[in-house]
């Protein structure tokens, strides 16, 4: 509805403002090709493997720190010669590495490397991204390694056990102080967008000043091999989960930053009421649990008074409580005078499940606040901080706070977000999130 002539059809550009300042980012279209987008493009997002639709991709900042995880430099050949920064071996003797090329599939940069023939003693191809002096870390830090995965020549016979990321704490030098050795799912013939390995770990060792991951595998003594695989895109990121992949093309020092997806709707008026109204909306986190996540609250809307710096009226966001659990919260806060109504409404116990739909309805009016979700049960309270909100005039979808950078992405996909100027029954909050 606006200025009395009935209801006005508009495009998201039209509504919202999107913002990714200074930086690309990539997501799967609906083809499943891995694509990417200009700064401040929004992202809509598809699942690599169904090719369902996710919804609009929202996530905090991250930075690869691997610099060229697009092969640059890679030559074929028996050895042939690894990308830039990259170091590929073998022990033992009796295998033949060789480096088939580089190319993409589905939009991943890849490179494919052989190995075959019969090991005398212990063979272990090893595949490492970045030197061992490069990535600054330290002891407590949360790291996130990932890489695409397949086979595409020969097959797995003949190998020891399982495919693993070594996972190396070192010191300033280079020197080894800690290694993990985590088992990963072995790759298969499927397609190359359908196997990303991902694994998380927080770093244990006091004297830790960098850190390296890897991919290795054994061949069984006296047993012939022959296998090619194609690794594509790795990446290692400080943060408790995994976001979408940034691509590198032999970066100078420290890696490719993606910067922060930030989503203002500016224009509240004329159809936004400041007495009363109801919000539905449908996400998906992308880990299981707020506890994985870099904040205690990922948002999932909320308006504000943006001039304020600070949330300051409604929102639904995913939280972590005290007691180490997940909730889905809705709240109605004025900063300013510390008013703060607080209702949980759903998993109060145990972690809210990744790629899983939610949906949630939130309604107020000055003196109440109501809200349900599909996992929840409908609460009530009394809306204390009504009488002190002011005039909202910003509304922010994926993130929970004032003003244009909010560090409270929902790192996760938005699919749907309905807004009433009035608010909706009891039963009618209960219908539509069932």
């Amino acid at each position: 509805w606006e200025n009395g002539v009935g209801l006005v059809q508009k495009t998201f550009a039209q509504i919202v403002t999107f913002t990714r300042t200074g930086s690309t980012a990539t997501y799967f279209n609906s083809a499943g090709v891995l694509t990417t987008a200009a700064a401040d493009v929004p992202r809509f997002d598809y699942n690599p493997s169904t090719l369902a639709p996710l919804g609009f991709l929202i996530e905090e900042a991250r930075t690869n720190s691997i610099r060229n995880n697009s092969m640059v430099g890679a030559v074929a050949g028996t050895p042939g010669t690894p990308p830039t920064n990259w170091d590929i071996v073998v022990s033992g003797t009796g295998i033949t590495q060789q480096i088939i090329g580089t190319g993409t599939e589905d939009g991943i940069t890849y490179i494919d490397v052989k190995f075959s023939g019969t090991g005398s003693g212990t063979s272990v191809p090893q595949i490492r991204p970045e030197t061992t002096t490069q990535i600054v870390a330290a002891s407590g830090q949360t790291w996130s390694s990932s890489y695409y995965l397949r086979i595409v020549g020969g097959s797995t016979t003949g190998c020891t056990g399982t495919f693993q990321q070594i996972w190396q704490e070192r010191d300033a030098a280079g020197t080894t102080l800690t290694l993990a050795a985590v088992a990963i799912a072995d790759p298969t013939t499927a397609a190359l967008r359908t196997q990303r390995s991902v694994l998380t770990r927080t770093l244990t060792d006091a004297g830790t000043a960098r850190l390296t991951n890897r991919v290795q595998w054994t061949f069984t003594n006296g047993v012939a091999v022959d296998i090619t695989l194609r690794i594509g895109l790795p990446q290692l990121e400080q943060g408790a989960f995994a976001t979408s992949v940034i691509p590198t093309v032999n970066a100078f020092a420290l890696g490719v930053t993606r910067n922060a997806d930030v989503a203002n709707i500016n224009t509240l008026a004329p159809w936004y009421s400041q007495v009363s109204g109801t919000v539905y909306a449908e996400f998906m986190n992308m880990v299981a649990g707020s506890a994985t996540q870099t904040n205690t609250s990922q948002g999932v809307w909320s308006t504000t008074q943006s001039a304020l710096g600070n949330f300051n009226g409604y929102a639904v966001s995913t939280n972590l409580t005290a007691s180490n659990t997940a909730t889905i919260n809705f709240r109605a806060r004025y900063a300013p005078t510390a008013k703060n109504d607080s209702i949980n409404v759903g998993a109060a116990s145990g972690f809210l499940g990744a790629n899983t739909v939610y949906k949630t309805a939130a309604a107020w009016d000055s003196s109440q606040i109501t809200a349900d979700s599909d996992v929840g049960v409908l609460t009530t309270t009394t809306n204390n901080a009504a009488v002190d909100m002011g005039t909202h005039n910003q509304m922010q979808l994926g993130a929970q706070n004032a003003g244009g950078t909010s560090p409270y992405q929902l790192n996760g996909w938005l699919r749907r977000i309905t807004y009433y100027p009035r608010r909706l029954s009891n039963t009618d909050l209960q219908t539509i999130t069932t």
